[in-house]
């Protein structure tokens, strides 16, 4: 710009003038190259972090204790595994472009003093300024920013809630509270990201204010000293491109500065995930397939169990001996510790004193992957996954074996209504909006436990959407493959089709009792 302004116009130099015209058409050029470049390689750096952090954290979730999403919603679970994507963001923008950004504040400030020191501190000072008043609106954005993020996770859950219980909604025409109890959730949401924007707003009005005065007294300045003749046309000119260079990069580093301190906010939330250990899964033991590890004896030994120790026990020194094979129901009232119990048998909960035993070896030893290689279990809050129902029953088996689906679903009496589909087998289901009936949803839930081939069975209810007639059906097909049963149970009809009825009260055994002497 100096030498167009003081050499090619003031002299009418054409060769100057076109020669200098190619070289500034060469450096937009390489500019744009260089642009390019840092684009695909940003690109390219997101995509491939993106990939390999959502998939690390997604397995580190799935593999997480199911304690873990018992104590928090859905909505705010999707919410936190969501600040994966503003993290990598960040920090795969945030990283090439201050590296460029600080080369670039270097040389324009070199070129800054060497024109005019004076006219440089100007523009330091007002980038000084600039970053204090940038640290001054931090707090109050980070707090409305994390407001805002915690009002979209209660909207989400609220709304995933209302589309899952639709019909009951309908059923007791509560359309409207639920419509109410959305609108507020979401105006709280949208409030929380006025007061971001409002926040944004003020910071640019006193950034433009700031940055211009900053031009005005520089040109004052500027076109004072050129008045003096200290300065040509040109050096002004030059300078104050150089300055809104150095101004770009300098607020350009600052903000990526408050961004990156912002994160602290989406790793905070991401840590509860992260940092929270995995469920222990591994085997301390190598057993050979025709050991121990394949007897299903189930013992148990004082075993004690509470969720924390300011809570009272919910199984309190409970002792039994399940042999191999056998059939146990578990009674009690409400509240018992039946499912508690059940869970510690299933390896979903560790006891806090006592062991229990499973073919000679605790539990603890065995490691939950290899206890659950030959158990299943059926609660009676189980789902299906999108897919058919072929997928559902092998439950995605690569190497599905058609024939032994079709042996499954007969044990449970579903074949023929399966058959009648449209469809059959492929006929698509879903965790919303399937077409089977309750009692249809627990058999194929039932078949996809048989599928396993299951040395011991668990189930929690079941069979509490079937009719007695056809439960009867079921537990004789099932009792016919001599498999150990654990079962929950309230309905007499289930207790008749076992060996054996446990029953608890307040974390103690109260009777235990063969069905033959009942």
């Amino acid at each position: 710009m100096q030498w167009v302004i003081d050499h090619a116009i003031v002299s009418a130099d054409l060769n100057l003038l076109t020669t200098l015209a190619i070289g500034f058409g060469l450096l937009i050029i390489l500019s744009s190259l260089i642009s390019l470049l840092q684009a695909w390689v940003v690109m390219h750096m997101a995509t491939t972090l993106n990939v390999q952090w959502k998939a690390n954290i997604f397995h580190h979730l799935v593999n997480l204790p199911t304690t873990f999403f018992q104590k928090r919603h859905l909505g705010d679970i999707i919410s936190r595994f969501g600040s994966i994507d503003a993290i990598q963001r960040t920090l795969t923008t945030s990283f090439i472009t201050a590296i460029l950004d600080g080369l670039m504040t270097i040389f324009t400030l070199i070129l800054m003093f060497v024109y005019s020191p004076k006219l440089a501190w100007i523009a330091v000072i007002s980038m000084l300024l600039y970053a204090i008043i940038r640290w001054i609106w931090y707090y109050p954005l980070r707090r409305a920013t994390e407001d805002q993020i915690v009002h979209a996770a209660k909207q989400n859950t609220h709304f995933m809630e209302t589309m899952r219980g639709v019909k009951a909604i309908k059923q007791f025409e509560k359309q409207d509270y639920r419509q109410a109890t959305w609108l507020n959730l979401f105006v709280n949401q949208i409030n929380a990201g006025l007061t971001t924007q409002k926040l944004n707003l003020m910071f640019g009005f006193v950034n433009t204010l700031l940055f211009g005065l900053q031009n005005i007294v520089i040109i004052w300045l500027g076109a004072t000293l050129v008045i003096e003749g200290e300065f040509t046309v040109g050096i002004l000119m030059a300078f104050i491109a150089y300055k809104n260079q150095f101004g770009g990069r300098v607020s350009s580093l600052i903000d990526k500065y408050v961004e990156v301190r912002m994160l602290s906010l989406h790793g905070e939330r991401l840590a509860d995930i992260v940092l929270t250990e995995q469920e222990k899964t591994e085997s301390y033991l190598s057993i050979p397939e025709s050991s121990e590890l394949q007897k299903t004896e189930i013992d148990v030994r004082s075993l004690r169990f509470r969720y924390s120790e300011d809570e009272s026990w919910i199984i309190h020194g409970i002792n039994f001996n399940i042999p191999e094979g056998q059939s146990v129901a578990i009674v009690g009232p409400t509240g018992c510790g039946k499912t508690t119990l059940m869970n510690l048998l299933l390896g979903n909960l560790t006891p806090e004193h006592g062991e229990i035993k499973i073919g000679e070896q605790s539990i603890k030893s065995l490691g939950v992957n290899q206890l659950r290689h030959f158990i299943a279990y059926v609660a009676q809050d189980d789902v299906l996954f999108a897919g058919s129902i072929l997928e559902n029953i092998s439950f995605f088996d690569e190497n599905v074996g058609q024939n032994w689906v079709e042996q499954c679903a007969r044990m449970v009496s579903i074949h023929d209504e399966i058959m009648a589909m449209p469809m059959g087998y492929q006929t698509l289901v879903g965790d919303m909006g399937n077409i089977l009936s309750g009692g249809q949803k627990q058999r194929v839930l039932l078949a996809r436990a048989l599928y396993r081939k299951p040395k011991i069975l668990f189930l929690d209810e079941a069979t509490s959407h079937l009719d007695i007639i056809k439960e009867k059906e079921i537990n004789d097909m099932i009792k016919a493959l001599r498999i150990t049963r654990i079962i929950i149970a309230h309905r007499p009809e289930t207790m008749v089709s076992v060996d054996r009825i446990i029953a608890l009260n307040n974390g103690h055994i109260v009777s235990d009792q063969m069905i033959d002497s009942m």
